[in-house]
């Protein structure tokens, strides 16, 4: 048996009617969740943050209803660093471990607000081990919302998590085979790594991209984007990214 997952990120939604450099991202996540939804129904999905721009805590309800106008597939949606942690709680986004079958998708928080570089101190960091040494779920998917390796990018490249390789030989060494990879956002655009065999998997925005390797802040020209994973009984990760058309 597989399971479905819809990997979301950067929605940057701004108050309705109003653009963010050029784009409108509530109109773009409308259409990517239309389309996305309509090739399959998810079995969850997951928003990696940025989900809005400013954390202006009035946007996470409608972020919520215009996913749930789409589907009513389990939810995790985690902060970025446009977003405001406290709100998304206030606003009773489901920010807990995603059970999938054998799998469990866990959430790391990168996020500081107001800042954009990744920040994970050592309490975030014991918290993620301890619930990864207390699963009892067969597979593992680890998702952030900042990058765990470098993309060729300087500007974006010096806000990436620092020292990954130590947290996912961590990772590693405590869970083996139960952690089978990560996806994570922030970059608006595609990103394919490894990390010891296992898939990094960076996610286009649905709201508008950054170029590859672009080397100071620039906005490209690809359409909105998601990735969808079929997750296997086997602990095998099958993804591919879909774009707007």
């Amino acid at each position: 048996m597989q399971h479905t997952l819809l990997h979301i990120t950067d929605c940057h939604l701004v108050p309705q009617g109003e653009r963010l450099l050029g784009a409108d991202t509530h109109s773009n996540l409308q259409a990517v969740l239309q389309q996305a939804c309509a090739e399959v129904q998810p079995d969850a999905v997951v928003a990696t943050g940025d989900l809005v721009h400013g954390g202006t805590s009035e946007l996470y309800p409608q972020l919520q209803h215009i996913l749930r106008s789409f589907t009513d597939a389990p939810l995790l949606c985690m902060p970025g660093n446009h977003d405001c942690g406290e709100a998304m709680v206030q606003a009773g986004l489901p920010m807990e471990p995603l059970a999938l079958g054998p799998w469990t998708v866990f959430a790391l928080d990168s996020h500081e607000d107001d800042q954009p570089a990744a920040k994970v101190d050592d309490v975030e960091r014991a918290a993620l081990l301890t619930c990864w040494q207390s699963t009892k779920s067969e597979y593992g998917l680890l998702a952030t919302h900042h990058p765990l390796l470098p993309i060729g990018s300087p500007w974006l490249d010096k806000d990436r998590i620092s020292a990954p390789e130590d947290l996912l030989n961590e990772l590693i060494d405590l869970a083996g085979p139960k952690f089978c990879g990560a996806i994570f956002g922030h970059v608006h655009q595609v990103v394919h790594g490894h990390y010891r065999r296992r898939p990094l998997l960076g996610t286009p925005s649905t709201g508008f991209q950054f170029p590859p390797r672009s080397q100071q802040f620039a906005v490209g020209e690809r359409t909105p984007g998601y990735r969808w994973l079929t997750l296997g009984d086997n602990g095998q990760i099958n993804s591919r990214v879909q774009w707007l058309h």
